[in-house]
């Protein structure tokens, strides 16, 4: 799912990723990201930045999602943005973690929408 090329290993095995090549990502407050995820059928994979005063989650959607995305209370990332994501194996603090690890793929960025709408 993400392109040797374009990361960075750091020495906690975070990886420094280049968004708005294989996928966008659109950042979520926790409190909200859970919420929406109790709504989707399917969600794709989501990462947890743990480290701010309130946990953002990170989706992962569809390349180009991140150009028409105007959904109050969230930020989405695409071409010229860049993420830390955690190890592939990491589902639990400390750190950045999978909530739903990245074999789940990705997120339809119209159901997360609808869900993130629903969900405040």
């Amino acid at each position: 799912m993400i392109n040797d090329a374009e990361e960075i290993l750091t020495v906690a095995g975070l990886r420094l990723v280049t968004v708005g090549v294989e996928w966008d990502t659109v950042k979520v407050e926790r409190h909200l990201g859970v919420r929406a995820i109790e709504l989707l059928e399917e969600p794709g994979a989501v990462a947890v930045d743990p480290c701010r005063p309130e946990p953002m989650l990170y989706f992962l959607v569809p390349a180009g999602s991140a150009a028409h995305w105007d959904v109050p209370e969230t930020a989405a990332l695409g071409s010229n943005s860049y993420v830390v994501l955690p190890p592939d194996h990491r589902d639990a603090p400390p750190g950045p973690y999978w909530l739903i690890p990245q074999q789940h793929g990705l997120t339809a960025a119209a159901a997360l929408r609808q869900a993130l709408e629903a969900a405040k």
